[in-house]
């Protein structure tokens, strides 16, 4: 009798040894600020965590009219009426319309001036504080100061933190691959008018699709001032998805141009400009952000009209904005599904 009830009470005080170590232990971890539940989730669904934010913008001018305004009110001028919108977003990519290099704007102040631009490196400290992190260089203004002046401009954006893609003459190509939230993000960018090196651009875009979960295509094409895409384009666009893109994110017409859902995938043919100089009013003053958002099953596609008033960027009101969704829904290329979402500027695709 003796023995059992001795045995009975070693087992209670096994097990509350055993309780008591297991609240100590949890009390230690909580203490040492490591949850441990969210650390063993993590390591076992490492991929999509949460939403991955990419946020799009169009053509960018630092230079001529917008140029003379930074000089007058300051570095952050062109940025104060949307920077709230750019933060908090894991990648934040605009066309740079230009190098960033040392040598003497040709533009400011000066009337009939060539269409030559560079960009105060300085500014890329104001891009990085303001929220961007990626810049394309691959468009018809890159090569405005020569190669000196691109090489100038490729590592004046290194040194400042922040990440460039793609190559004006399409040679090197220079795709940017970023791992966020167990995401693979891709970019690769075209510009038509060096007439030459697509094939480079197809090849790059199948070979980025290999190490991708996601691949953004930007291509700098069309049409100036022309408000819907021409065959060209589609032509070009439908190969880039064939090879691997997720998404065509179109610029250099400076206005907006309609989208198409091709085998799934959108076609941006033109978001416009983002900050630019060049009218008061029309369609040239307007552009889209896109920004993208990635889980394990979606993509979901935020369409954020944007106007740009004395060389700022700000977001649409409400009636504005909706005159431009209703604008694209009527005239892009996809279903009546596509199309009544567009109305709403959101739009989802699976992946």
């Amino acid at each position: 009798m003796l023995r059992t009830q001795s045995h009975n009470q070693f087992l209670v005080f096994s097990l509350y040894s055993l309780c008591l170590s297991f609240v100590l232990g949890i009390l230690v971890i909580r203490e040492m600020n490591t949850p441990l539940i969210y650390a063993e989730t993590q390591y076992l669904t490492p991929i999509h965590i949460k939403n991955t934010k990419i946020l799009v913008f169009g053509d960018m001018m630092l230079d001529r009219a917008v140029r003379q305004k930074i000089n007058e009110n300051g570095p952050e001028y062109p940025f104060l009426q949307i920077k709230d919108y750019i933060l908090n977003n894991d990648i934040v990519v605009a066309n740079a319309e230009g190098s960033f290099t040392f040598f003497d704007s040709v533009t400011v102040g000066k009337k009939g001036a060539p269409l030559n631009f560079t960009f105060d490196p300085l500014m890329l400290s104001t891009l990085k504080d303001v929220g961007f992190t990626l810049l394309g260089q691959a468009n018809n203004h890159t090569l405005n100061f020569g190669i000196k002046g691109f090489e100038q401009s490729t590592t004046s954006i290194t040194l400042a933190g922040l990440n460039y893609f793609g190559d004006p003459q399409n040679k090197d190509i220079k795709p940017y691959i970023k791992e966020i939230n167990g995401e693979k993000i891709g970019f690769v960018a075209y510009n038509e008018f060096s007439y030459q090196g697509k094939d480079n651009v197809i090849k790059a875009i199948q070979e980025t699709r290999k190490q991708t979960s996601y691949l953004i295509v930007y291509p700098h094409w069309g049409v100036e001032y022309n408000q819907s895409f021409t065959q060209a384009q589609q032509k070009l666009a439908h190969e880039f998805i064939d090879a691997g893109a997720d998404v065509v994110i179109g610029m250099h017409p400076h206005v907006i141009e309609p989208i198409e859902i091709y085998n799934g995938k959108p076609i941006f043919y033109s978001v416009g400009n983002f900050i630019f100089d060049q009218a008061q009013t029309g369609p040239m003053t307007e552009g889209l952000a896109i920004k993208i958002l990635l889980n394990k099953k979606y993509v979901t596609y935020e369409i954020n009209p944007i106007s740009i008033t004395r060389s700022q960027a700000s977001l649409m009101g409400a009636t504005s904005t909706q005159i431009i969704l209703n604008s694209l829904s009527e005239n892009s290329v996809a279903n009546i599904d596509i199309k009544q979402a567009l109305i709403s500027g959101i739009i989802k695709t699976e992946r």
